[in-house]
This record gives structure tokens, sequence and C-alpha cells, in this order.
């Protein structure tokens, strides 16, 4: 039996969004396709979850990132799914 994916999900509400989280979805996006990760790895988008004043959030299972900015994505997802 197969472990069920983690989950990367992040803000995509409006104030993340215009934060950066536009620019942090698609650099998320290309690091798991050229990691070979997409199989194991579910990433979505979320409505706003109440920490606008923290943003751009970005939640990978239960840990919740703020303040993540662009250079600190692939050093964040290294992190979490690197060496396993």
């Amino acid at each position: 039996m197969q472990a069920a994916p983690v989950v990367i999900a992040i803000c995509m509400g409006s104030s993340c969004y215009a934060r950066g989280n536009a620019r942090n979805a698609e650099l998320i996006k290309a690091w798991l396709a050229r990691e070979g990760r997409d199989a194991r790895i579910e990433f979505n988008g979320t409505l706003c979850e109440g920490l606008c004043k923290e943003g751009p959030n970005l939640r990978i299972g239960d840990r919740v990132y703020r303040g993540v900015d662009p250079v600190a994505v692939e050093d964040i997802l290294e992190h979490e799914f690197g060496e396993r």
C-alpha cells in the first residue's frame, strides 16, 4: 500500500498572492517537476487562511511557513523533502 502524498498548500488569498505567492507557486511547480516528486506530493492553492499579516504563507503537512519569499522556497522544499 502506498503512503498518502504530502500536501503542500499555498495561500492564494489576495494579500499572499500579491506579496509573492504567485511567484512562489511557479517555483514550487518547477521544483516538483525537476525533482520528479509530482506523484508523492500534492500541491494546491487555498483561499485566505487568516494569516494575512504574516504572509505570504505556505503549509507543508502540518507545518506553516510565514513570510515566504521566492529566495526561501527551494531551501524550504529541500529541508522538507531533500534526503527522503
